[in-house]
């Protein structure tokens, strides 16, 4: 746990943390529940499914629907239970990780429920269901109030809220008038529909009078959600008489609605509508199934302007036959996700993302959630653990209840309102101890560099054409008052002066040369020890890395070969690019034929003779399709690879362990180098990061980059943003970090 060093409160304060991950000097610091202390960082998110977990083991009916009680940060699942006379009954699930995990099922009403909605009031913190009820043949509307307690769940006394025959039941809740509202079709008025408000008082529910939608059609499948940034309904039903895809725009007063004008969204049969609002776009998206149109399944953003409404074009996310459609809007991936059942194969239930700008939509990756025929898919984001939970009736299970979790491709932050406690004094490998500066101390701010993420070219180059056309590899010497380029032309090494250290421009040959082709054809990488001793040299055709040493260091003419060498062919078969850590007990091999990073133990130190593979591995095949070379920033907590046809990019990986490719994962950083090279190979950096270099096999040219981080403004308030720097403007959520005295001085306020 946390120890506090020192009691008189007019000296800085420290505390001493256990760390967890790598942590490095001057960088914002969260505290975890295990008391343990991690630098502020993103963490790049999948898309992937869980496992399936059952929640009643007994058939249930198709018609189910799925929310999330924000209180207690769990999920409830209600669902008509087919193997207990088709009763009303509920589930309440808990996220852990990708899994999901289910308390008893309790019954909310003890007779055939059909038709079952649900929803959550934010200012009552109670769910709520609606259905209709077939006792007695009535059929009536029902409303009912849920508590969720731990891993149950316990209801209040159920409410008519209409008598009618009732059909075709949404409910979303209003934030402003602090209701829920529901819309349904009442069978004993023409099958008409109407908005009725609810108010929710401990675990009862009181409704006003019906608002009627003024159409002389029959509605059918009507569905509601609330615009937040409008404050404003929207209903979405099928026109009875046309079966078109028609939208309503709803103003609340008390308990009272009224209507804008009806506004056709489709004009054609639609079918399997669902509606839900993009908090991020300030958009509603409805989804349909295009009956007209071999029933595809299709989208469209809406607009809420006052009482109206307007839609953009029609985007189809599955172009096949669709079923069973449900929407849900994920607020830490801000994507809208469509479940829904696919028929031509094999009725699997699917998932896919839908990304919102301006008033169009980019259908993302769908992913298999069940593998096997699949009803009443029912989406719900939980936002504790920001994922999402997919109830359904598994049809290839004997028809049980089944949920699974659904994680969206995105980012993940480890920063809260809470849990900043301030700025690492000395850097820790995890598991080891560190000094934390808090509130009134103050800390060290060092200028972090390696900043891909405003990295510029400084429009400096040099021209290594005369000696070979086709350099693959980069490195310099310690003070970088010497370049080192390997081409592939005459596989040899070449050695460079720069009268301005790590300056390019300032780079003349010394007409000193080591031709490697007994050993490397067309090498692709170059590297050095510490103390340029020793020289390593991946080689793609020959497929391996070889070993030289030098007599006097980093002087090319003495070199000759050890004749030690690695073949890393049975995890690459085309190396691009080598590295060490900073002790050289670790080396990590790029290629063309996997574009996966690979991690290998040297017994001794930059000795090849002692490595062997590590059975770790990262792959970079998501974002790179020709990966030509890597590099790690100092600490080994930041991975830079540069890819090479069709894009000329350098893409940002994050180690939250330093040096442990297992740890890594993608920072969504990359660089755009293709105006200045369409053929870039070779990548390194300067001794502190301000600089970063790139070989141009098109242009044969090597580029020079800024990627220096900037300091601190004395007098200038300073915030932690999500990504683990400081930043003048607040980030969300919004976290005080300190005020400036100096370049690299803050005092720290928690």
């Amino acid at each position: 746990m946390l120890r506090v060093i020192g009691n008189d409160q007019n000296l800085p304060r420290q505390e001493h943390a256990v760390a967890s991950g790598t942590l490095t000097d001057g960088t914002p610091v969260v505290v975890n529940s295990d008391g343990t202390v991690s630098v502020v960082a993103e963490t790049s998110l999948s898309q992937q499914v869980g496992s399936e977990a059952v929640f009643e083991s007994a058939a249930i009916n198709e018609k189910m629907h799925s929310t999330f009680d924000v209180a207690s940060g769990k999920v409830v699942i209600f669902y008509r239970d087919s193997g207990n006379s088709e009763y009303g009954t509920a589930v309440v699930g808990t996220v852990s990780g990708m899994s999901i995990s289910f308390g008893t099922p309790v019954v909310f009403q003890s007779s055939e429920t059909r038709h079952i909605r649900s929803g959550y009031d934010a200012n009552a913190q109670k769910v709520v269901a609606v259905y209709r009820d077939q006792a007695d043949g009535q059929q009536r509307g029902k409303a009912i109030v849920g508590t969720v307690s731990g891993t149950s769940i316990s209801f209040g006394s159920t409410t008519i809220f209409s008598s009618g025959d009732v059909n075709h039941i949404d409910i979303t809740y209003d934030s402003s008038s602090q209701k829920v509202a529901v819309v349904y079709m009442d069978g004993g008025a023409s099958n008409r529909a109407y908005v009725k408000m609810g108010t929710i008082s401990g675990t009862s529910i009181s409704f006003g009078s019906q608002n009627l939608i003024d159409i002389d059609e029959a509605t059918a499948g009507n569905r509601i959600t609330y615009d937040a940034n409008a404050n404003r309904l929207v209903v979405v039903f099928q026109n009875g008489g046309t079966n078109y895809g028609t939208a309503i725009v709803g103003t609340v007063s008390g308990t009272s609605v009224s209507y804008g004008s009806i506004v056709v969204f489709q004009s054609s049969y639609v079918d399997k509508m669902e509606i839900s609002y993009d908090s991020s776009a300030q958009k509603v998206v409805v989804a349909y199934v295009d009956y007209d149109n071999s029933q595809v399944g299709a989208a469209k953003v809406g607009t809420v302007s006052g009482t109206s409404i307007s839609f953009g074009s029609r985007v189809v996310f599955h172009n096949a036959t669709t079923n069973f459609i449900e929407l849900e809007y994920d607020s830490n991936a801000q994507k809208m996700v469509a479940a829904y059942t696919d028929p031509p194969n094999s009725d699997n239930g699917t998932i896919v993302p839908l990304t919102v700008s301006g008033t169009s939509i980019t259908v993302g990756s769908d992913t298999i959630f069940n593998a096997a025929d699949s009803r009443g898919n029912s989406p719900a984001f939980d936002s504790t653990n920001n994922k999402i939970v997919i109830g359904f009736q598994d049809r290839g299970n004997s028809n049980y209840g089944t949920a699974v979790v659904f994680q969206n491709s995105g980012t993940a932050q480890n920063l809260t309102s809470e849990n900043y406690i301030g700025i690492s004094r000395s850097g820790a490998a995890s598991g080891a101890g560190a000094i934390i500066d808090t509130q009134g101390a103050i800390a060290d701010i060092p200028v972090i560099n390696y900043v891909l993420s405003s990295a510029s070219y400084d429009s400096v180059r040099f021209n290594s054409s005369s000696q070979d056309g086709r350099m693959s590899g980069i490195a310099f010497n310690t003070n970088g008052t010497k370049m080192y380029l390997v081409g592939t032309d005459n596989d040899s090494v070449y050695q460079y002066s720069l009268s301005t250290p790590f300056n390019v421009s300032t780079a003349s040959y010394d007409s000193v040369t080591l031709n490697v082709s007994s050993q490397s054809v067309f090498p692709s990488a170059i590297e050095f020890n510490n103390d340029g001793t020793k020289m390593f040299i991946g080689s793609s055709n020959t497929n391996g890395v070889f070993q030289y040493s030098l007599s006097s260091g980093f002087d090319l003419s003495t070199a000759s070969y050890d004749s030690v060498s690695f073949d890393p062919s049975s995890q690459e078969s085309n190396v691009q690019g080598i590295q060490f850590n900073n002790d050289g007990t670790k080396m990590y091999i790029i290629g063309t034929a996997n574009n996966t990073v690979f991690q290998y133990s040297l017994s001794t130190g930059f000795n090849l003779s002692t490595a062997s593979y590590d059975s770790v591995s990262f792959s970079v095949a998501s974002q790179n399709t020709t990966a030509q070379g890597l590099e790690f920033n100092n600490d080994g907590t930041k991975l830079f690879v540069v890819d090479n046809e069709p894009t000329e990019e350098v893409y940002q990986y994050d180690l939250t362990t330093g040096f442990d490719i297992s740890t890594a994962s993608y920072s969504n950083i990359k660089l755009d180098v293709s105006s200045q090279d369409s053929g870039t190979y070779g990548i390194s950096f300067n001794a502190d990061g301000s600089k970063m270099y790139l070989a141009g096999q098109d242009t044969d040219y090597i580029y020079q980059y800024s990627t220096a981080g900037s300091s601190l403004t004395a007098g200038q308030s300073y915030y932690v943003q999500t990504d683990g720097t400081l930043g003048t403007t607040a980030a969300s959520p919004s976290v005080f970090a300190g005020t400036a005295v100096s370049a690299t001085k803050l005092i720290v306020k928690g």
